[in-house]
């Protein structure tokens, strides 16, 4: 039986519970080779990938000090660069890890039983998890170098850093799903780290930009969720820039166009 009939006809004479169940056994199965090809089997890797990302922190933190700039709100340089690394760091990691697992676990196509939407449903589980353990490990680190890591409005805190979520799963959804179709879209996908990096507000605020420029930069989902975090996390801060529901409705159209886009390169590419 062919790859594409064994896919056809695995749920022929099952019940959702059987279909239900078989799935959950692959995504399980899935998440634990994620977990070993990423990490290895020692802690080592695992511990690594939880400090890389203060790197972020201590780079901007170093631009920040050579330029001589201070914050615009907070006072204290590390908090304020910590609100805009955290959502950055979120996006980027979850966008870089769901482009690249189409990509790399697209052999696993041939073995009846595992879909896409398997290897992405598994992929997200995983970036879920680690992407919550970088965030612990930045907060932990920024607390006990001595600074209040609660957030004025913790809500609020929490819906944008899951918001950073979602967007780097819409973006790493499309890229990596076109990157099927043409393979030079995924370099394209990786080159929007270090662009996002200096245009998402990590080291200024859009307020503090002309009216006209932070009209363009409504349309960019990761500045709005780096402002919202501040807006979240300083009480002094009070910001009209940020508008929860564009954002919203941006979020979840780029994910419904990533959901559509590897449908499309299913068929095309006979995945």
């Amino acid at each position: 039986m062919s790859e594409t009939q064994a896919r056809l006809t695995r749920f022929a004479g099952e019940s959702w519970s059987t279909a239900l169940s078989m799935h959950a056994r692959v995504v399980g199965a899935l998440v634990m080779r994620d977990l070993q090809t990423r990490f290895g089997s020692g802690y080592a890797g695992f511990l690594l990938s939880l400090v890389m990302p203060l790197g972020h922190l201590g780079i901007a933190l170093a631009i920040l000090t050579v330029i001589g700039r201070i914050p615009p709100i907070g006072g204290r340089p590390l908090t304020f660069l910590m609100t805009g690394i955290l959502p950055f760091v979120l996006w980027f990691y979850c966008h870089k890890q769901m482009m690249l697992s189409i990509i790399q676990n697209r052999p696993l196509l041939y073995f009846p039983g595992v879909d896409f939407f398997d290897i992405l449903f598994a992929r997200g589980i995983v970036e879920v998890v680690t992407g919550s353990l970088i965030v612990a490990s930045i907060l932990t680190t920024i607390s006990i170098l001595g600074y209040d890591i609660i957030p004025s409005n913790v809500h609020l805190f929490t819906y944008s850093l899951i918001t950073a979520w979602f967007f780097g799963f819409a973006t790493g959804l499309i890229f990596g799903s076109l990157g099927l179709l043409w393979a030079p879209l995924i370099m394209l996908g990786s080159l929007l780290g270090p662009l996002f990096w200096i245009s998402s507000g990590i080291l200024y605020l859009p307020t503090s930009l002309p009216d006209r420029l932070q009209e363009m930069l409504q349309f960019f989902p990761l500045c709005q969720i780096v402002d919202m975090v501040r807006v979240a996390y300083f009480n002094e801060y009070q910001s009209t820039f940020s508008d929860p529901f564009l954002l919203f409705c941006i979020i979840i159209g780029m994910i419904l166009f990533g959901l559509s886009a590897v449908v499309v390169a299913r068929k095309i590419g006979g995945a």
